[in-house]
């Protein structure tokens, strides 16, 4: 096995490292029970985005805002 063919393979290991620690990442968030009131305007989170993302502790409008800013 030559170098290039080394470094293409361990890049390979590295995506899939990324990619399985990403997805333990989205399943821990799964089982993280969230807020029922949006921690940004005190509405009540839709049962859909509940059911969506259990984890969701703003309400939908209130959490793009909040991704906007991040931005």
């Amino acid at each position: 096995m030559n170098i290039t063919e080394r470094m293409i393979e361990s890049a390979e290991a590295n995506v899939a490292r990324e990619r399985d620690d990403a997805v333990a990442r989205i399943r821990a968030d799964l089982r993280v029970e969230g807020e029922d009131f949006c921690v940004g305007c005190d509405d009540p989170i839709s049962p859909e985005r509940k059911a969506a993302l259990p984890s969701a502790e703003r309400c939908i409008d209130c959490q793009q805002a909040h991704e906007r800013k991040k931005a």
